[in-house]
């Protein structure tokens, strides 16, 4: 795809949360579902195409909610 691709620019944007993620060990799906499970919501509904990618998001919710202090890291590079 061409890099204006809003796909593209997507991927891009996402760059600082990948590398955040290889810095911590974790994959990206494992981390933003304790991103996820981690704000004030009553409902995560999950988007997962086998058992274990499954099996990857009942680790991540058995781990339990992350800091404040990582939500912070997790939202600087996306510029929120």
């Amino acid at each position: 795809l061409p890099d204006e691709h809003p796909e593209m620019r997507d991927y891009a944007r996402a760059e600082g949360f990948r590398s955040l993620c290889a810095g911590l060990f974790i994959t990206p799906a494992a981390l933003a579902h304790r991103y996820a499970l981690s704000l004030d919501i009553d409902t995560l509904v999950l988007g997962v195409k086998n058992r274990e990618e499954l099996a990857e998001c009942v680790e991540a919710a058995e781990a339990g909610p992350i800091s404040a202090e990582l939500m912070t890291h997790i939202d600087a590079p996306v510029g929120r």
